[in-house]
């Protein structure tokens, strides 16, 4: 009987300890798509809330969490559409580069740039060099102090 017991603790241990416990994407909501799979060894989505405030404009907020051991870095773009599925112009949708300290959260919060805004899509990826060279640029760092 004793002999069992030890061996069924074994076979516990054993798989529970080969259990994958990397944190997976949400993908349940359509309207985040993330552009890079990697992003899932890291990266999780905790909560996503939008409104359609009463003077028109959406309000969104999306915390996510990074559950690796180190700083990692993700891009992100949120894409305003009208009423009849076009792309909202503005000057003020621009690629973002943010840095998630381990086991940290982040919260993205965007306002659609006028009030003609019927739905959202946020795109998350990984910096390529062209996004750093962006985040590199004199007068954007200017403009946050830096």
């Amino acid at each position: 009987m004793r002999k069992m017991f030890y061996f069924l603790a074994f076979l516990t241990l054993l798989f529970t300890g080969c259990a994958d416990k990397s944190p997976q994407i949400n993908t349940s909501n359509p309207n985040i798509v993330f552009e890079n799979d990697s992003l899932g060894k890291w990266f999780v989505l905790q909560n996503v809330v939008s409104l359609n405030r009463e003077d028109g404009f959406v309000e969104l907020e999306i915390t996510g969490k990074n559950y690796s051991s180190s700083k990692q870095t993700l891009t992100y773009i949120v894409d305003w559409y009208d009423h009849n599925g076009f792309i909202v112009k503005s000057i003020l949708v621009k690629r973002k580069i943010a840095s998630v300290e381990s086991g940290k959260s982040i919260i993205i919060h965007a306002v659609s740039p006028n009030a003609n805004t019927a739905s959202y899509k946020v795109h998350f990826g990984v910096p390529s060099e062209d996004d750093e060279l962006r985040d590199q640029n004199v007068n954007l760092r200017e403009y946050r102090g830096e």
